[in-house]
């Protein structure tokens, strides 16, 4: 069976559901994001599909078809109805497991039958109606269309077509008095009460409904009424209860895991999509990127998703920013102020990766993106950072064991790294670790408080977070494409630690 997911192969459940969460996920919040999208529609199955991560160019592009096709109202109309049909099938074969009655056994496996494959004839007439363009619902459409024109199937709905249509013929008549009830199979079609609503209606007189106290039928099992009317039709009508029987016990299993895959697959795009237009309904860019072989990147206002869902629901504001790099540009340096927003649009920057390669739109107005084998990321406030060997010990062990994986199509997350050594340590050691990274090619995002390293090639792009210039060095979370200088952070450095002008100069007077 063809996947929605991947173009090479179909992964079951069972294997999806044994891939690891990715080291990246945490860093860049995106294990909150999938905590959100789960909790908000209900769909903590789909959660390991996050965890399938394309490292390849036709894999991104195999799935933005998908996304581009669910894109269509009538496309997305159809997927949707074919996930409730076939989840209806679903239930009526957890309610044939659930009875004991081996009638009711096998009609609810007659009405499984029916709804299963009646919910891939409508989809399958969906698309001749409107043809979808992706590879994947092109494949889907076919097979689909295949089973159904097995002589096998066609056998199998014939029959619960038959069985359905005489079942539907079933009438009788239900008197029911206080003390007993009465059943007889000579029943009068005629509708009484409209008569006497109508005529109650013109009195003026407002008809109460009284519920039930109790549940009339408590279980799935049939009540003793429901059996002693079954046992009457089936007197009246053996030969077609033996037919209903003979079906249902020798029917096979027709709800395959396969199609069962598809429906995770399906609605993991849809989740994502739903979730990312809510975004988009609260005034946030979303955008599918342009995925490219080359390493040009560009990113046009964009945002933590993440904060950006926390912020909505606040109703506060989430600055966007643009992130550009040029083909022959190695690596972006971003540098300025604690608390000045770099953190935040790292995470950006990788959360925008990630959903690129994975087929999904990205929290951008624009983007296009190189295409990605692997995102690294290794930020400063991970925990268990410090261990018993200490905080530098295990960053370099960490980035040590990061070079082993790397390629010229890996992207590298960085976030203020060697923080607890000396400046001049710092500075050195950065610079060792960007030479090895550009030897491996790698696309590298370095938030860093050594901001000399900006200025160690022409071909590193400097971003600085900016402040308000009034001598306060408010933050404004706009973070700019400038050289770096340094100035803003030492100034916050200083006024942090009362060593600025004003502050010294109060000092010694006091003196």
């Amino acid at each position: 069976m063809i996947s929605l997911f991947l173009p090479e192969q179909m992964m079951s459940y069972e294997e999806v559901s044994q891939l690891p969460v990715p080291s990246f996920f945490r860093n860049l919040n995106l294990d909150q994001y999938v905590r959100s999208l789960c909790e908000m529609y209900d769909e903590s199955e789909l959660r390991p599909y996050f965890y399938c991560v394309s490292r390849d160019y036709a894999t991104a592009k195999y799935r933005q078809e998908v996304v581009h096709d669910l894109e269509d109202p009538e496309i997305r109309e159809a997927v949707n109805s074919f996930i409730a049909k076939v989840g209806e099938a679903v239930n009526c074969r957890q309610c044939a497991d659930s009875v004991s009655a081996t009638v009711q056994k096998c009609k609810w496996y007659v009405d499984c039958v029916n709804a299963y494959y009646q919910a891939m004839e409508d989809l399958c007439l969906a698309f001749n109606r409107k043809p979808p363009k992706s590879r994947a619902f092109y494949g889907l459409h076919q097979e689909l269309f295949h089973i159904l024109n097995t002589a096998t199937v066609k056998r199998l709905r014939a029959t619960s077509k038959t069985l359905n249509d005489e079942f539907a013929k079933f009438t009788f008549h239900l008197t029911i008095n206080k003390d007993k009830a009465s059943f007889d199979l000579a029943y009068d079609p005629a509708d009484y009460c409209g008569p006497i609503r109508t005529a109650l209606a013109h009195g003026n007189v407002v008809l109460d409904v009284i519920p039930f106290r109790d549940q009339p039928f408590p279980s799935m099992d049939l009540s003793p009424l429901e059996g002693f009317i079954l046992k009457q039709l089936e007197k009246e009508n053996r030969q077609l209860f033996l037919q209903l029987v003979a079906f249902g016990e020798r029917g096979p299993e027709v709800i395959s895991q396969e199609i069962l895959d598809i429906l995770r697959e399906l609605r993991f795009y849809l989740a994502n999509m739903r979730y990312m237009e809510r975004l988009k309904e609260g005034g946030f860019p979303i955008t599918m990127p342009l995925i490219v072989k080359d390493k040009e990147l560009y990113m046009d206002d964009c945002y933590d998703i993440v904060l950006a869902n926390r912020n909505m629901q606040e109703e506060k504001e989430v600055v966007l920013n643009d992130i550009m790099k040029a083909n022959f540009e190695k690596a972006i340096i971003v540098t300025g102020p604690n608390q000045g927003g770099k953190t935040t649009l790292a995470r950006a920057f990788g959360q925008c990766v990630y959903f690129g390669m994975m087929g999904l739109y990205v929290p951008a107005g624009v983007c296009k993106l190189p295409y990605c084998s692997g995102i690294y990321t290794h930020f400063a406030n991970e925990e268990g950072a410090d261990g018993v060997e200490g905080r530098l010990y295990n960053e370099l062990v960490r980035i040590r064991d990061m070079f082993e994986d790397l390629d010229n199509h890996s992207v590298v997350i960085l976030n203020e790294l060697f923080t607890s050594a000396p400046t001049m340590d710092s500075l050195a050691m950065s610079r060792d670790m960007m030479k090895r990274l550009m030897a491996r090619n790698a696309i590298v995002f370095y938030v860093t408080h050594t901001f000399e390293i900006a200025f160690d090639s022409d071909d590193y792009v400097s971003l600085v977070a900016t402040v308000v210039e009034d001598g306060s060095f408010r933050r404004t979370y706009r973070i700019i494409r400038k050289q770096a200088d340094g100035v803003a952070y030492a100034n916050s450095i200083a006024n942090k630690y009362k060593l600025d002008y004003s502050h010294i100069n109060y000092r010694l007077r006091k003196k």
